[in-house]
């Protein structure tokens, strides 16, 4: 949005707006009421975000013809414009400052007062006032705007550059700094109400701190629209060894302080998934992107010991379905699944651990902690369907990368990926092959 503001600039109507904009910023006595550095700004960035330079070159060219428009006014009409103009004192002593400096440094002070703020607006009208040869005059006051105008241009070039990584940033994580500038404020605030001692304090600020987090995640989990689907379709793959070309990674959210999870299991199979963990015995769990789950559902639904499943994300889409094995609120086996299309699912198999505040979406939230060890609960989905009449173990595929101990603080694993498939399923050698399937 922005760039195709910027990029608006260039046209002929924006172009006439700077000009005049520009333009009056530098003339006696409208100087005062038109704020030039907008448009100086603005030409700045759009050179930064677009690279063309006529912007730049027009409000330029034209705060140049203001200090020449001013200073022939003076030169005409000097005397009495003056008498009109200084009637406040504060237009006098600048008038003043200006006169003494423009008597003693000559030209050198009309480049200078480029940088002086006030006196700027009525230095071209004085030294035309003062017969100040124009020769000089006009040098002068184009280096003078080059100096003063210049610097806004590069704060508009160096602003819109850091607007381009400030404002990603903003957006990826504006649940996060709402929430750390809430207790910040609320910590000042109950610092400043508080008595000594300090642990009264900080008792307090605990407390509150402790409130505001609470509530930042019931409202972003059953208030907010979090949950939400991509609006574009998901593509689909046209076979197996299309979709074994990855990615084999999840993320809780699209920033790199969310941490993954491995794609680690594979199904080949013309039904759903929940034919496979239902013959297996799982738990079908609800999903927030899937199911309207409101607080007292997740209350139920925790007595049950079978609380959803935070979102996982797969080019950018929650999984379709979630499952669980019978376990406890501190730990328990859980999948996730994506449908690819073509028969093939892709699954997220891992053991919850512990509770942890972990990084979701767009703010820190209390959620279960994975055991990095994900390759256990690969083997143990294996081990299982092994047993089972109406799905086979295919193999192991050697098609994701492996991840040592402490290169991802959340999960570590050999890159093994898990292929199951319905009973009798002919694996074609093919497939086989491109899947690397280890004996």
């Amino acid at each position: 949005m922005m760039l195709e503001l910027l990029s608006s600039i260039d046209t002929l109507p924006a172009y006439a707006l700077l000009a005049l904009v520009a333009f009056c910023d530098t003339l006696i006595g409208v100087g005062f009421f038109v704020f030039g550095e907008f448009a100086f700004l603005a030409s700045g960035a759009a050179f930064s975000a677009t690279g063309t330079v006529w912007p730049a070159v027009v409000v330029l060219a034209f705060a140049w013809a203001g200090d020449l428009a001013s200073y022939q006014i003076g030169a005409r009409y000097g005397a009495r414009l003056s008498l009109r103009y200084l009637n406040r004192l504060k237009r006098r002593t600048a008038w003043r400052k200006a006169k003494l400096a423009l008597e003693t440094k000559g030209a050198a002070f009309v480049v200078v007062s480029r940088l002086l703020g006030p006196v700027a607006w009525i230095t071209p009208f004085l030294a035309g006032a003062m017969k100040m040869p124009r020769r000089s005059f006009a040098p002068a006051a184009a280096l003078g705007v080059f100096l003063g105008v210049g610097q806004f241009l590069v704060y508009g070039a160096v602003g819109q550059r850091a607007l381009d990584h400030a404002l990603p940033f903003i957006s990826n994580h504006i649940g996060a700094i709402a929430l750390v500038l809430s207790v910040l404020l609320a910590s000042i605030f109950v610092w400043r109400r508080s008595e000594k001692p300090l642990w009264n304090r900080a008792v307090k600020i605990a407390a509150v701190g402790g409130a505001i987090f609470l509530t930042s995640n019931l409202v972003y989990f059953f208030v907010l629209n979090t949950h939400r689907l991509p609006e574009n379709p998901r593509g689909t793959y046209t076979d197996i060894c299309d979709a074994s070309q990855g990615p084999f990674l999840v993320y809780p959210g699209q920033t790199g302080l969310h941490l993954p999870q491995p794609v680690n299991v594979v199904l080949l199979t013309n039904s759903s998934d929940n034919e496979l963990m239902g013959r297996l015995g799982w738990e079908k769990n609800l999903t927030f992107s899937k199911d309207n789950i409101g607080f007292s559902t997740y209350l139920r639904l925790l007595l049950q010991e079978t609380p959803p499943v935070s979102e996982l994300y797969l080019d950018e889409f929650p999984a379709d379905s979630a499952f669980q094995m019978p376990g406890t609120l501190q730990s328990r086996e859980h999948i996730r699944w994506w449908d690819m299309g073509r028969g093939v699912h892709f699954g997220a198999i891992s053991r919850d651990d512990e509770i942890a505040i972990k990084y979701y979406g767009h703010l820190p939230v209390i959620l279960h902690d994975i055991d990095p060890l994900v390759d256990k609960s690969r083997d143990l989905l294996a081990a299982q369907v092994g047993q089972n009449a109406h799905y086979d173990v295919v193999g192991i595929a050697e098609i994701a990368k492996p991840v040592a101990d402490g290169e991802f603080s959340d999960f570590e694993t050999d890159g093994g990926v898990l292929v199951l498939a319905e009973a009798g399923y002919q694996l074609p050698s093919d497939v086989a092959d491109c899947l690397n399937i280890a004996p």
